[in-house]
């Protein structure tokens, strides 16, 4: 017996655009359009009355544009939302913007047919809507003018005193609701912080460099795409590209960027097991290893091998995950030393050393 299709809402203020999303999606096994908006007005009203079990969601839309309406679906009917957004400057800002406002993944619009890479990102349109449709959200409440999350039931782990160590390198791994955390987490950190922070982010490539510039704005860190052969600075939060895993080495005594364009054996590009690994081996326990939500395992072995060669590492706890599959996964492996709500996290991250 077939498993009943996940139903999908699309919000999409162009007729052919949307007429070519509901034909990717109907085709799509597992799949099924319910509903089409053609505005965030018309998407809020859908949500309440037609309870999708995830949203496809434009973002310049007419009336209510789409980071106003993932605002209200999260603050009113809590649904899983996907941004598909064109390539566009302001369309890859606002995507962002409703990242934070609780969306939970953004995609690409699969349009051009005679694009080489028109199939991939079909599929990944295809998946990231099955993936994000079978996860559970929370309501998110406004409160001046922001977005922020209530949580039942607070982290019960609390911040650890922070240990008397030099923190050469902080490594961070995150996927689906990761932009948010990571723009909780890197808040909370002064301008001047004495590491560098490097960041595997899964996100497709065409978004990792708009993931740098928002989060450049958003925080009091420098924060830049990393590419090749660049000496880290502290202070500077290193962002590795969807094309590349990003991976540490040492040369002549200093930490440096090496990028890895073979995708190899890893399910994900870039891979945060590597990113994890590789600092493992060139800081040891001068190193911090953190995994925020995301789902699946990846980060779990890298960890590991990070907490076995004496570096700090930590876990998002499950209150103030999205997903909480990748920290879930480290803590069952025997990785993680402390599970830190996000904002105690980020508390102990700028007490370290």
């Amino acid at each position: 017996m077939s498993q009943t299709p996940l139903r999908v809402l699309i919000a999409e203020d162009s007729p052919t655009v949307r007429h070519h999303l509901v034909s990717v999606m109907n085709a799509a096994p597992g799949l099924c359009v319910v509903g089409e908006a053609r505005d965030g007005e018309e998407a809020l009203a859908l949500v309440g009355e037609l309870k999708p079990d995830v949203v496809s969601m434009d973002i310049r839309m007419p009336r209510i544009d789409g980071l106003e309406a993932t605002r209200r679906i999260m603050n009113q009917y809590p649904t899983p939302v996907v941004v598909v957004s064109g390539l566009v400057d302001q369309d890859i800002d606002l995507s962002f913007q409703a990242l934070q406002a609780g969306a939970l993944a953004v995609v690409e619009k699969p349009l051009d047919r005679s694009d080489p890479d028109y199939a991939t990102k079909e599929r990944h349109l295809v998946n990231t809507l099955m993936a994000m449709a079978q996860v559970r959200v929370i309501r998110r409440w406004e409160t001046r003018g922001a977005a922020v999350e209530v949580h039942a039931v607070p982290s019960a782990t609390p911040a650890p005193a922070p240990v008397a160590r030099v923190t050469e390198l902080v490594a961070i791994g995150a996927s689906a609701g990761g932009p948010s955390a990571l723009s909780v987490l890197l808040k909370a950190l002064p301008a001047e912080y004495h590491a560098p922070i490097v960041v595997a982010q899964h996100m497709p490539e065409e978004f990792t460099i708009g993931l740098a510039r928002w989060l450049d704005k958003a925080t009091p860190l420098r924060v830049e795409l990393a590419e090749d052969n660049l000496l880290l600075r502290p202070g500077h939060v290193y962002i590795a590209p969807g094309s590349a895993h990003l991976t540490i080495v040492r040369r002549h005594g200093k930490l440096a960027t090496r990028l890895i364009s073979e995708r190899g054996t890893f399910r994900y590009q870039p891979s945060v097991d590597m990113l994890f690994e590789s600092a493992a081996q060139a800081c040891g326990q001068s190193s911090v290893g953190v995994v925020l939500t995301g789902m699946g395992d990846d980060g779990a072995a890298g960890l590991l091998s990070m907490r076995q060669a004496g570096a700090l590492t930590f876990a998002q706890d499950e209150a103030s995950c999205t997903v909480f599959g990748m920290p879930g996964a480290a803590i069952a492996r025997g990785a993680v030393a402390n599970v830190l709500g996000l904002s105690n996290l980020a508390t102990t991250l700028a007490g370290l050393n």
